[in-house]
This record gives C-alpha cells, structure tokens and sequence, in this order.
C-alpha cells in the first residue's frame, strides 16, 4: 500500500456516477457576436480619403494661360454690387436747377504781395463770382499756369482775400461773406 492509505478509503467511499450521453438534445443557442471596438484610425482616413476625392472632383478648371481672339471670354465684373436697392428718380421729373439769389459777376483786384526776401510785387487779376461764390480758380489767369508770377499772384490773391474778409466774426455784407468762403476754399 502506498504512503497515502487515507485516500483510498476515501476514494472508495465517493459514489460513481452515471455516464452522460455525448448528445445532448438540447438545441445550441446561436453563437454570441464578438463586439469588437471600432478602429478610430480607420474611419478617419477613409474620411479623410473621402473629402479629398470630393476636393478633387470640385477643383476648378485649369486656369487659362494662352490668350488670343479665338479663347478670348470676357470675365463678370467683380465687386459690383445690385442697385435695386438705391431709389431711382423719375426721368420725366429730371431736376433743374433754378438760379439762386445771389451776387453775379466779376471783379478786379489789385494787391501787393511781399515775400520772404521782403521784395515787393504789385499785382493785377480779375476774378468771377456767381451766386455769392468766388471761383477761386479765375484769379491770376493772366498769368501762365504754373509759373513763378502765377505761383507769386496766387499767394498775393490769398492774401488779398483774407485781407477783404477781415477777422470773419463779424459777416456785415453778402460780399464779406463771398471773401471769406473763399478765403477758406482757396488752394495755391
């Protein structure tokens, strides 16, 4: 007998049971579907193929880099923008501009003009004013644009001007009123 004497009483107290059939009759349930987890890289770069085959597809047409008679198409306008928002006058009641009330007609002055080497010009020119305004560009047109008379008369007709306006807090008369507009408008 072997070392272990207690188990083989044991062993041989224990009931043999009965043997099971192979078969059983019981129908097998349908195997479970192994879940598995999705695959995050792959759906992104099918997603990313995707969007770029639909790029390809929309992608413009070359662009034209032959020009001659034959290609020639005219491009839209850009930055053009509709005008049906901007209220149209009716052309049968087009605006006339009816003549205002005012000083017409023209004028002489003579002025003298000093300038910084303290030389001493005097100057004669004719100026035109309609409606109470001075063209400012009229004086000094007896002289060549540009020149250094011209230049010299224009600086002298500011002058001048600034001089008929005075200090321009008191505006007595429609043609003090003349001066000083264009005292304030007039540009060398």
């Amino acid at each position: 007998m072997g070392a272990f004497w207690g188990w083989e009483r044991y062993w041989a107290a224990v009931p043999v049971a009965a043997p099971v059939p192979a078969i059983s009759t019981q129908p097998l349930a349908a195997p479970e579907p192994i879940v598995t987890a999705p695959d995050y890289d792959a759906i992104v770069n099918s997603m990313l193929r995707e969007s770029a085959e639909a790029e390809l597809s929309a992608a413009p047409p070359p662009r034209q880099t032959v020009f001659n008679d034959r290609n020639y198409e005219a491009r839209a306008p850009d930055n053009i923008m509709e005008s049906a928002h901007v209220p149209r006058l009716p052309a049968a009641s087009a605006r006339r501009e009816r003549p205002r009330a005012g000083l017409s007609g023209s004028g002489d002055a003579r002025f003298e003009w000093v300038d910084a080497r303290r030389k001493r010009s005097r100057w004669q020119t004719r100026y035109e004013y309609r409606n109470g305004v001075i063209n400012n560009s009229s004086f000094c047109r007896n002289y060549r644009r540009g020149s250094i008379e011209y230049r010299t008369c224009r600086k002298g007709a500011r002058a001048w001007l600034a001089e008929r306006c005075g200090d321009g807090t008191r505006l007595a008369s429609a043609r003090q009123r003349m001066y000083c507009h264009a005292h304030s408008g007039f540009r060398l």
